[in-house]
C-alpha cells in the first residue's frame, strides 16, 4: 500500500472479514488433492531411490545447504562462492526456513544492503540497491526474467519461495552479463533441483492484535499453507517431477474498525507450479568427464516448468471531493502464467580427445500477466483498468573448452545470445491508455565473456554485450572484474575484488507509449518512443577474509555515475488549450556512492552473531539535491542461537535512517528501529514447530503524516508447523 499524494486525504486499505481459505478457494482444494495423488506415486518409488541416493543425476545431486555453495550468477557458470570473481550475496534455503520467509520480499529483507519500498499505487514492494530503483534492478528465476507487474518494476510480493534453493544477489552494473535493467544489479532466484522421493507441508497463522480488521485481537489475520512432493518417476531415474503449491491470505490492517478506510490492503495469493525433468543417462551411466568416456554428447538434461499465480487485492480509502470525503474501494484481480523450457549438454566433438568439452545450454520463456482493477465510489464502478503484459524470450549459451596457454594462464570463454519480445495493452473504461491499442518491442542481444585465470591467485573476468532494439538501435555494455586471492601464514583466505562496468536500462513500454491523462487536473503525461536508454558507469571494490578461525569480515565500496535518467520533463511543457502536455525525456543525471561492512562471528558451537552496516549517499546532478526514498544508513544485528539440539532462537535488530521524501518541501520520513524474534523447534525428525514475534517494539508509521514511510505493519504474533517426509 502507498500513501497517495494527489491532494487527497489519507489512504487506508483493507477488508472486514475473510471466509476460510479452503472454503473460499477452489484452487487451494485442487492443489491439496493433486499433491495427495502425487504423494502416493512418489512413495512407491521411494524404495528404488533409497538404494541409489549416492548416484543422483545432476538435477538431483545438489545438496540444499553447503559451507561454500555453488553459484551461477557471478559468471553465468557454476563456481564456488569463495571463488567467484564478482562480489555476491547468497540467501540459502535454510536461512529462508529459519526466518519464515515465504515471499521474495520477506527474503530480501534479510539482507542489510538491500532496500525495500512499497510500489506506488499497488499492493506490494519493489527493491532498491546502491541507490538504483526497482526498474533498474533485474530480477530473474533461473536466469530468466520476471515480468514487471507495473510494466517496469517487479513486485516482490508476487513470488512465493516454496521451490527456492537459494537467492543470489550481485550489486552494481551487470548489464554486460544480463542486459537491460541490470544497472543496479541482479537478483537471481535459483530453484531447487528435484531430489529423492520427498514431500512437505507447512502451515502458519498470524495475528496483528488490535489492528485485525475483524476487531478481534486473537483472530488469525494471516493464514499461509504450502506443500510439495517430488521424486523420480522410473527406477532408472531418467524422469523426475515436482508439484508444489502455496496459499497466502492476509486480511490487511485497520486502525479504526468502525471507519471505512483500511491502513493496509487485504490480499489473497495462490501459486502452483510443476516441473518435469528428463536425463537420458539416468543412473546407469557414469556422469564423470573422464578421458575413457567415448560419447560425444553426455550429461544431457531437459526440463519443463509451468506455474500459475493468482492474487486478489482490496483497497479501501477516502477520496476528497469538495466539500466532503467519498468512500472508495479498489478491487484488483491479478493472474500470471509462466512457462519455461530448457536443455543443456556437454559436447565432445573431437574423437581423438574427448576431454575438450563444450557445454551448450538453451532456455525459452513465455510469461503472461493480467490485471483487472476496478475502483468503486459508493459501490458504483467509476474506473475500470485492464492491463495485459507478456514476455517471450529465447536464449542460448556456449561454454568453450578450457584454453590453456601456459601453466599459469587459463581462459574460460563463453558466448551467447538472446531474443526477446515484450507486449503491453492497457485500457481504462475500455479506452486505450497507450498511443496505440497494443504496443510491443523486439530486442536481440549477443554477449562474449572471458574468464582469465592467472596462476593460483589472480583472475580477470571481462565481458561485453551488444543489444539491438527496434526503437533506438544498438547499445554496447562492457565490464571488467579483477580478483586476487591471498593465503596468509595461518592458512586463512583473503579475497580482494574490484570491477568497472557499464550498465543500461532500455525504456519500458509505458515510458515509450503510455498516455497518463489527468485533463481534469489540467495536465497529461505522454510517452516518448524516441527515448534513449539510461546508462551508468559502476565502480566496485571489496574485501572478504577470515580474521580468525571463528570470524569473517566483508567490506564493499561502490561509486555509480548515472546518465540519461528518464523523467517527466516539467520545464518544457506544451499546451492544448488549458491542458499542459508533458513528455518523458532523458533529462537527469545522478551519482550514488557508499559501502557496507559485515561481520560473521561464530561465538561458540551454539551461537553465531552477524552484524552489518550499509551507507548510501545520492546526488541529483541537475537539481543539486539528494535522490528521494534513499536512506543514508541501514544496520542489522542478528543472533543465531542453538539453545539445545532441538530449539533455535533468532533475534534480529534492524535500523534504517531518515530519508528524503519531497525535495520541494524538504520533507523526511523518520528513522526507525525494529526487533524480530524467531523460535524454531524440531519436535521429531519430520515435524518442526515455530513461533515468532515480529516488530516487537511495535514501530509503525504515523498515518496522519504523508511523509512517514516507516513500516506499515504493527506487532505480529505468529505460529507455524512444518512436516517433511
Amino acid at each position: 500500500m502507498s500513501i497517495l499524494a494527489f491532494n487527497l486525504s489519507l489512504t487506508h486499505t483493507g477488508l472486514n472479514t475473510h471466509p476460510s481459505p479452503l472454503r473460499r478457494s477452489p484452487l487451494a482444494i485442487s492443489v491439496a488433492l493433486a499433491l495427495f495423488a502425487f504423494t502416493s506415486v512418489s512413495a512407491q518409488a521411494a524404495p528404488l531411490l533409497a538404494e541409489t541416493n549416492g548416484d543422483m543425476p545432476d538435477d538431483a545431486a545438489m545438496p540444499s545447504t553447503r559451507l561454500d555453495p555453488i553459484v551461477v550468477t557471478a559468471t553465468r557458470s557454476e563456481r564456488a562462492l569463495s571463488d567467484a570473481p564478482v562480489a555476491l550475496q547468497v540467501l540459502s534455503r535454510q536461512q529462508l526456513d529459519d526466518n519464515h520467509a515465504h515471499t521474495l520480499k520477506e527474503a530480501l529483507a534479510l539482507l542489510p544492503n538491500v532496500y525495500l519500498r512499497e510500489v506506488h499505487g499497488k499492493t506490494g514492494y519493489e527493491v532498491s540497491m546502491q541507490g538504483f530503483t526497482g526498474d533498474q534492478v533485474l530480477v530473474l528465476i533461473d536466469g530468466l526474467p520476471i515480468t514487471a507487474s507495473t510494466g517496469s518494476t517487479v513486485n516482490l510480493n508476487q513470488y512465493m519461495n516454496m521451490d527456492i534453493e537459494q537467492i543470489e544477489v550481485v550489486q552494481g552494473a551487470a548489464s554486460a552479463q544480463f542486459g537491460s535493467a541490470a544497472m543496479g544489479g541482479v537478483i537471481n532466484i535459483i530453484t531447487k533441483p528435484i531430489g529423492a522421493a520427498t514431500g512437505h507441508i507447512t502451515t502458519e497463522i498470524a495475528s496483528n492484535g488490535r489492528q485485525n480488521p475483524s476487531g478481534k485481537k486473537l483472530d488469525a489475520n494471516k493464514r499461509y499453507v504450502e506443500a510439495s512432493v517430488e521424486g523420480a518417476l522410473d527406477k532408472n531415474q531418467r524422469f523426475h517431477a515436482r508439484l508444489s503449491g502455496s496459499y497466502l491470505d492476509n486480511d490487511g490492517l485497520s486502525l479504526d474498525h468502525e471507519a471505512w478506510p483500511r491502513l493496509k490492503d487485504a490480499s489473497e495469493q495462490s501459486q502452483i507450479s510443476a516441473r518435469f525433468s528428463y536425463r537420458p543417462d539416468g543412473k546407469g551411466i557414469s556422469n564423470n568427464n573422464s578421458d575413457n568416456d567415448s560419447r560425444m554428447v553426455k550429461n544431457a538434461q531437459y526440463w519443463l516448468e509451468a506455474s500459475h499465480y493468482k492474487e486478489d487485492d482490496v483497497s479501501r480509502f477516502n477520496y476528497y471531493v469538495a466539500p466532503r470525503y467519498l468512500a472508495q474501494q479498489r478491487d484488483e484481480h491479478i493472474s500470471k502464467q509462466r512457462f519455461s523450457i530448457g536443455a543443456r549438454a556437454d559436447i565432445a566433438p573431437h574423437v581423438d580427445d574427448r576431454s575438450k568439452t563444450y557445454r551448450l545450454s538453451a532456455q525459452a520463456l513465455h510469461e503472461e500477466y493480467q490485471s483487472e482493477s476496478n475502483t468503486k465510489t459508493q459501490q458504483a464502478i467509476t474506473s475500470a483498468r485492464d492491463t495485459e503484459i507478456s514476455t517471450t524470450l529465447a536464449q542460448a549459451q556456449l561454454d568453450l573448452p578450457e584454453l590453456l596457454l601456459s601453466d599459469k594462464h587459463l581462459h574460460l570463454i563463453q558466448v551467447g545470445g538472446q531474443v526477446q519480445q515484450d507486449k503491453l495493452s492497457q485500457t481504462k473504461n475500455q479506452v486505450s491508455e497507450l498511443i496505440s491499442d497494443d504496443v510491443s518491442r523486439d530486442v536481440g542481444e549477443l554477449y562474449l565473456q572471458d574468464d582469465w585465470l592467472i596462476g593460483d591467485n589472480w583472475e580477470v573476468l571481462s565481458g561485453i554485450r551488444y543489444q539491438n532494439d527496434e526503437d533506438f538501435g544498438g547499445h554496447t555494455a562492457p565490464k571488467v572484474s579483477l580478483k586476487y586471492n591471498h593465503l596468509d601464514a595461518s592458512g586463512r583466505d583473503h579475497v580482494f575484488r574490484s570491477s568497472i562496468g557499464g550498465g543500461y536500462r532500455v525504456p519500458n513500454l509505458k515510458e515509450r507509449y503510455y498516455v497518463f491523462d489527468h485533463s481534469n487536473l489540467g495536465y497529461k503525461v505522454m510517452g516518448n518512443p524516441d527515448l534513449q536508454p539510461e546508462t551508468s558507469t559502476s565502480y566496485q571494490i571489496g574485501y572478504q577474509g577470515q580474521l580468525s578461525d571463528t570470524m569473517n569480515l566483508t567490506v564493499n565500496g561502490f561509486y555509480n555515475e548515472i546518465d540519461d535518467l528518464i523523467q517527466t520533463d516539467e520545464d518544457n511543457a506544451s499546451f492544448e488549450g488549458n491542458i499542459a502536455i508533458y513528455k518523458y525525456m532523458n533529462v537527469d543525471s545522478a551519482k550514488t556512492y557508499g559501502g557496507d561492512i559485515g561481520l560473521d562471528w561464530q561465538v561458540d558451537e551454539r551461537a553465531k552473531l552477524q552484524a552489518s552496516y550499509a551507507y548510501l549517499k545520492t546526488h541529483n546532478n541537475v537539481t543539486d539535491t539528494e535522490l528521494t526514498y534513499k536512506p543514508n544508513h541501514k544496520a542489522m544485528l542478528a543472533l543465531d542461537y542453538q539453545i539445545n539440539d532441538k530449539l533455535q532462537l533468532i533475534p534480529r535488530l534492524n535500523y534504517e535512517s531518515k530519508q528524503l521524501i519531497s525535495t520541494s518541501e524538504q520533507a523526511y520520513s523518520p528513522s526507525w528501529w525494529t526487533l524480530d524474534s524467531k523460535l524454531n523447534y524440531d519436535a521429531t525428525a519430520n515435524l518442526s514447530l515455530y513461533a515468532a514475534i515480529n516488530n516487537i517494539f511495535d514501530v509503525q508509521r504515523d498515518v496522519t503524516d504523508t511523509s512517514d514511510y516507516r513500516p506499515i505493519d504493527n506487532r505480529e504474533w505468529l505460529l507455524g508447523a512444518s512436516y517433511h517426509w
